[in-house]
């Protein structure tokens, strides 16, 4: 069985200003400097054209910062390849839609999900929503448990690196 998560991420600028954001090189390069603080992080892949935007990176969690459950089934230092895909900015719905992945080597489980960034009264916000299946007798539950407890934080870290972004840029 998997679990779900839904997440809102709220914006002070509207959704095509925030979408441009989204789609540049420097954007993702500024939050890889932010990652780098915590943990060995850098962009694998950037392209950009007619048919949106694509980011590869990788970032890497040392063993020993893992939790015990996930420890005893992770042998290594957990090397994370996330990527995002941003389909071109429809301006007759003024929005934008998009899906995310993260993975694991050999890992036992998918995580990944779809988001829509929409204008709103204030600005513009990104309605993300996330899958997380572990394939582990016994213990899969508890992990996707985790997984999902922890990319809340991820979620509410990249808000706030998103608001910096904003507060400096627009």
């Amino acid at each position: 069985m998997s679990r779900r998560m839904e997440y809102t991420i709220a914006f002070d600028v509207p959704a095509e200003k925030m979408y441009q954001d989204f789609t540049s090189r420097e954007y993702w390069q500024s939050l890889m400097g932010a990652y780098r603080q915590l943990s060995p992080s850098e962009i694998t892949s950037f392209t950009s054209d007619e048919r949106g935007t694509d980011i590869v990176f990788v970032q890497e969690v040392p063993r020993s910062e893992l939790p015990a459950i996930a420890r005893s089934v992770v042998p290594a230092d957990m090397v994370i390849t996330r990527t995002q895909h941003f389909d071109p900015f429809d301006h007759a719905k003024n929005q934008a839609t998009g899906h995310y992945a993260a993975s694991i080597p050999r890992g036992p489980g998918r995580f990944g999900g779809k988001y829509v960034l929409t204008d709103t009264d204030s600005g513009s916000q990104l309605r993300l929503a996330s899958v997380c299946k572990v394939s582990i007798p016994l213990v899969g539950g508890a992990l996707e448990d985790l997984i999902l407890h922890h990319i809340k934080y991820l979620f509410d870290a990249e808000e706030e690196f998103a608001a910096h972004w904003i507060s400096r840029h627009h």
